[in-house]
């Protein structure tokens, strides 16, 4: 469900660029040269990310010395496009898009890279490369603000505290129990949530319950109660109410008219 390779060397448009998978990114390390599609033909320069659809035919009139040729399946990327429900994110692959990173911002994105490569040959579980891989894509298409600043360090645990959530969000509740994870006290945790997220455990708990509960309440016939008890609600009652007040309708309805 996930590739990634350095590619490198001369190519010619005559021949298209193959992919496992049928969402793409290039990531152009150092390389001269052009991508060229029906939609036109873009320069390729270090630090430039290009967003590939699905549906798009890569030809390459370029001499390679090194970039990072990612392809994913629709099943990871669907993680990411759970937790970034902007019309830019869901726009991301629509058609040939590209950001150009700063030096910076690209060493960042190249060591995180790297590091998803090791991830791959490690044969991590799904659940955590699709976190590498939204951090990434978040990252690289500068769609986090709050992400461009942090170091690599600092993007590495921001993936660390993300796949301990995605574990327990459902049964653990505690900073205390998340700052152990973490291996950090719960005063720095929360500092490090403050700066990374803009936002506090329990801001990031919340948000995660009430995405889990929608996701259930469209893809599941489960009753109240056993969505309830799922997400660590006591009563259904109060699961009923949260979901409420989160998004202005009731649970009963939200499933209706989705």
């Amino acid at each position: 469900m996930l590739h990634l390779e350095n590619i490198k060397g001369k190519f010619k448009k005559d021949k298209a660029l193959s992919a496992e998978f049928p969402i793409r990114l290039l990531i152009i390390k150092e390389a001269s040269g052009l991508l060229c599609m029906n939609s036109g033909d873009y320069v390729l320069s270090p630090g430039r990310v290009f967003f590939i659809p699905e549906e798009g035919i890569i030809r390459l009139e370029a001499e390679i010395t090194s970039a990072y040729w990612l392809s994913f399946s629709s099943l990871l990327y669907s993680e990411f496009l759970l937790q970034h429900r902007d019309a830019q994110s869901r726009n991301l692959f629509m058609s040939l898009s590209f950001k150009d990173l700063t030096n910076a911002q690209a060493q960042k994105a190249f060591t995180l890279l790297e590091q998803l490569k090791r991830e791959i040959l490690a044969k991590r579980d799904v659940s955590y490369l699709a976190q590498y891989l939204s951090l990434i894509l978040g990252f690289s298409a500068v769609l986090n603000a709050e992400l461009m600043d942090l170091t690599v360090d600092e993007l590495q645990q921001v993936l660390r505290f993300k796949a301990i959530l995605e574990q327990y969000f459902k049964t653990e509740r505690s900073t205390e129990f998340y700052a152990a994870g973490m291996g950090m006290s719960s005063r720095k945790l929360n500092a490090f949530l403050k700066k990374a997220f803009k936002k506090n455990l329990p801001e990031l708990l919340y948000a995660r319950l009430m995405r889990e509960a929608e996701e259930l309440l469209i893809h599941t016939d489960y009753s109240m109660a056993v969505i309830a008890e799922i997400l660590g609600f006591e009563q259904a009652n109060s699961f009923a109410s949260n979901f409420k007040k989160t998004k202005g309708i009731s649970a009963v309805e939200f499933r209706r008219i989705n």
